[in-house]
């Protein structure tokens, strides 16, 4: 393909709107380490612009699967209920046909991620409660997503891929299988059954541990790594790839955002404004590099963006006016 493979391009594919040599240039460009943060960066804007259809097609898909999984020894056809446990070898064979003709036609209608994976996902200021397969609790945080097998979890496999912010109370199960997190930077927890918080987001990744063990993966300087923590441990990994770790008394702090408040531990206003992107789609502005320097410490209620704004303004006595989607922070 001529072309550089730019967000358009990338769009295209993801809506089927590419010719098949543009196709096998694009999986072959996202063969490509360096291309796998910045493809999956395009994804989640696509789906952000997308969501109405990935509702109905998650909704669709569960509705087949209902309309396929019948009584094992009926079948109904043209309004006729017919038995096909006694004999009728014809009509099974029918049927299983029809059946794969119609699993090749939902794959081909959602695409091979849609149909293979399913994702819980929240939007901009939301968050979300969601019970896995196996049991396991989750809770996402604001604009976060979590995508999981849509067959076999808890049975085959528990590994899962987290973009955003996640607070998870993983079930041991009898056979002790491991429970897998897995995020774009390449930052890894494996457990069997513990509570942490883990936040994957493009400025840095962390997880803080509440009760249990895990093993957490990561790479640093080119090297593999494994670390094991216990319940207090507050690990993070910056965006140069800079690992922090240390202890903290109250972990709970960290998922203040379950009930509408924010923590911060001396916390620096540039990196809140990150946050602000992340969980609001807001666009911020700093007036001068004095204002972004500034230090938060405390927790702050976040029930609605402009909760938080407000609390912002009081407690470093800075101006913050807001126009739609755009926050300037500046002296007074």
């Amino acid at each position: 393909m001529e072309r550089e493979i730019n967000k358009k391009i990338i769009f295209d594919y993801l809506g089927n709107q590419v010719s098949p040599i543009q196709r096998k240039a694009i999986e072959d460009w996202m063969l490509e380490r360096e291309n796998e943060e910045l493809y999956y960066q395009w994804l989640e804007e696509w789906e952000r612009d997308h969501l109405q259809y990935n509702s109905d097609s998650e909704r669709s898909l569960d509705h087949f699967f209902s309309l396929t999984i019948l009584q094992n020894d009926l079948y109904v056809l043209d309004n006729q209920r017919v038995d096909v446990s006694r004999g009728n070898q014809s009509t099974m064979l029918w049927r299983s046909a029809a059946a794969v003709m119609l699993i090749i036609c939902a794959m081909a209608w959602l695409g091979r991620d849609s149909f293979m994976f399913k994702s819980y996902k929240t939007g901009f200021g939301e968050v979300g409660n969601y019970i896995l397969p196996d049991s396991s609790e989750v809770k996402l945080n604001a604009n976060s997503s979590l995508r999981i097998p849509r067959w076999g979890f808890g049975n085959s496999t528990r590994e899962v891929f987290l973009s955003g912010e996640a607070a998870f109370s993983v079930k041991h199960l009898n056979d002790h299988q491991r429970f897998v997190v897995k995020t774009l930077e390449d930052f890894e927890v494996e457990v069997f059954g513990t509570e942490f918080i883990m936040s994957a987001r493009k400025y840095g990744s962390r997880v803080i541990l509440t009760s249990g063990k895990v093993n957490l993966k990561y790479h640093e300087k080119e090297e593999r790594r494994e670390l094991e923590m216990m319940p207090g441990d507050l690990v993070t990994l910056s965006k140069n790839r800079e690992i922090n770790i240390r202890k903290t008394e109250t972990p709970e702090n960290y998922t203040e955002w379950e009930v509408g408040r924010f923590y911060f531990e001396e916390t620096q206003l540039d990196e809140i404004g990150y946050l602000l992107q992340e969980n609001y789609g807001l666009e911020v502005e700093f007036s001068s590099k004095e204002v972004a320097e500034r230090v938060l410490m405390g927790s702050f209620k976040g029930q609605t963006v402009d909760d938080l704004l407000i609390s912002i303004a009081e407690v470093l006595d800075i101006s913050v006016i807001r126009k739609g989607d755009k926050v300037i922070f500046s002296g007074k």
